[in-house]
């Protein structure tokens, strides 16, 4: 059965496009911290840095996940 491929769950498509629009709102902050335009960046850098917020945004709602359990459980984790 090495051939099967596993079956990836996605998140609505709201959820994602939230999503989205959050790490992209996130990205712009960014380069306004770093003192830059828009029009600076290409459209491979601009996809890339949303895509690496998206991560980081996706990471971030895991752990918090894993505190809110933990923490149903009485657990402290520190989150």
């Amino acid at each position: 059965m090495d051939s099967e491929v596993k079956a990836k769950v996605r998140a609505p498509r709201l959820v994602r496009q939230r999503l989205r629009n959050r790490a992209i709102a996130k990205v712009r902050q960014d380069m306004i911290h770093a003192g830059r335009e828009e029009s600076s960046y290409s459209e491979q850098e601009l996809e890339y840095l949303v895509a690496e917020k998206e991560k980081e945004i996706w990471s971030g709602i895991g752990w918090k996940g894993f505190g809110i359990a933990a923490l149903l459980l009485g657990i402290n984790i520190g989150i």
